[in-house]
């Protein structure tokens, strides 16, 4: 009501019991953190942001070969493999015998599809190493010397425990053997066929730019070869040539009008391309046609119908996608989201909240999230303590500080939302919990300074 000072009103003796959160007033970081932070980023593949974290992390340590490799690694996966060559390169004037480095140049070229000088490169090393071996594979793979790769390929999966290869060479090893394996089903198979199936292994163990090349000489063979179009559509969009990426799309459609791989990738390169109504129309008919698995059609629809202000038919694509896999703790936040702040309806929110919780126990923002629903049910004593074990669990949960800004707001405790908002905004650096905390934060100023009415 007009006339309080709500800069005054104090907080209620019940409530001192919350966790305090401390505020950093220092915002660099260790390089220790920066490593860390980028490594989480990266484990997530969020590649852009790990980039950044682990550029502070050369510029913390500027003598340390190991950002500079991570830096490398990051450029490649977030396509930019000129940068990815430069990060390493510079790792190379550090430690001049790294193989690790030299492997990552000749990746940088393969990723460039400088193929040629990524063959010298890995020439010039011991394929004794398995990094190099397993590189050395997939070149000759890029050579078609289909039998050559396949032999190196063999020596890493069966190598003895001695030979210390690393788990993720032998798993990628082992893709290719058994697409060889699939195709010696196939008596007097043509080459072109081992070739495309090879392509599918590159794409499988994340080469996109290597399997283009070869993707192009099966299709000025075949041009009529379904799969290599619809193969060669996914490595562009894997790469972020989005309208390649639709035109080899748009080919394999041509070739077989209702396959529905081909109308669900056609749907994702419309949805990268920021054309929404094109993209779920395709995905969509990929429904009708029966696309597995159902829960990533119910995702990206749930994601679509979203970006239409399709809610309650979001919401039903998400509530979908938790009926058979509840280990996405995304969906769950967007489920209680829409039916807390777009659907008004919070019983709703509040039973999803509990199976999060449920199912994910030691997680803070499960916690989080049935906090969110009772304060939105205007359960107050309740939603604190929620609240209250989520920051317990994790005192830097930035969707818990902003969700504590709105239960105080709510309950005009103003100083202590803006608070809450205030620490929303520090712990999210930048995100769009931080957006959302700075809007409110300045929605209140405005509101508690707004002269009174006439």
């Amino acid at each position: 009501p007009n006339g309080i000072d709500y800069d005054e009103v104090k907080e209620p003796e019940e409530v001192t019991a919350l966790p305090t959160v401390e505020i950093p007033t220092e915002t660099s970081k260790s390089y220790t953190e920066y490593i860390e932070d980028g490594d989480a980023y990266y484990i997530n593949e969020e590649y852009s942001s790990a980039v950044n974290s682990y550029t502070q992390a050369t510029i913390s340590n500027p003598n340390s070969i190991e950002p500079l490799i991570r830096l490398g690694d990051a450029y490649l996966k977030n396509n930019m493999p000129n940068l990815g060559q430069a990060a390493f390169e510079k790792a190379l004037t550090i430690d001049e015998t790294s193989t690790i480095v030299k492997v990552g140049i000749a990746r940088a070229h393969i990723n460039q599809r400088n193929i040629e000088v990524a063959k010298d490169l890995l020439w010039e090393m011991s394929t004794e190493d398995p990094l190099v071996k397993y590189y050395t594979a997939i070149m000759l793979v890029l050579y078609k010397d289909f039998t050559g790769s396949k032999n190196l390929f063999t020596e890493l999966v069966e190598a003895d425990e001695l030979a210390q290869i690393p788990e993720w060479i032998k798993e990628n090893s082992q893709i290719f053997l058994n697409y060889h394996e699939t195709f010696s089903y196939f008596k007097g198979g043509e080459k072109i066929y081992l070739q495309a199936m090879l392509c599918k292994a590159l794409t499988d163990v994340k080469e996109y730019e290597a399997a283009i090349p070869l993707l192009f000489d099966i299709i000025n063979e075949k041009n009529n070869y379904r799969d290599a179009w619809i193969v060669l559509g996914y490595a562009y969009l894997n790469t972020d040539k989005i309208l390649d990426s639709i035109d080899a799309f748009t080919s394999a459609k041509a070739l077989e009008e209702n396959k529905p791989e081909t109308l669900f990738f056609l749907g994702l390169a419309y949805f990268a391309n920021d054309e929404i109504d094109k993209a779920v129309f395709y995905i969509e008919q990929a429904d009708i046609n029966g696309y597995e698995p159902k829960d990533q059609i119910d995702l990206k629809l749930g994601d679509l119908y979203l970006l239409q202000q399709e809610y309650s038919k979001s919401a039903a694509k998400y509530e979908d996608v938790l009926d058979v896999n509840i280990t996405n703790m995304g969906v769950f936040i967007r489920v209680v989201w829409l039916n807390v702040d777009k659907l008004g309806d919070p019983q709703k929110a509040l039973k999803y909240a509990y199976v999060a919780l449920e199912k994910h126990p030691e997680d803070a923002m499960s916690y989080n999230l049935v906090g969110w629903s009772l304060t939105a049910l205007e359960n107050y004593t309740e939603a604190k303590k929620y609240l209250a074990k989520a920051i317990e669990i994790d005192p830097n949960l930035d969707a818990a500080a902003l969700n504590l800004g709105w239960f105080y707001e709510k309950q005009g405790l103003i100083t202590l939302a803006k608070e809450y908002y205030r620490r929303a905004y520090t712990l999210g650096q930048n995100n769009s919990i931080a957006g959302l905390a700075a809007t409110r934060y300045n929605n209140l100023q405005v509101n508690i300074s707004a002269p009174n009415s006439p």
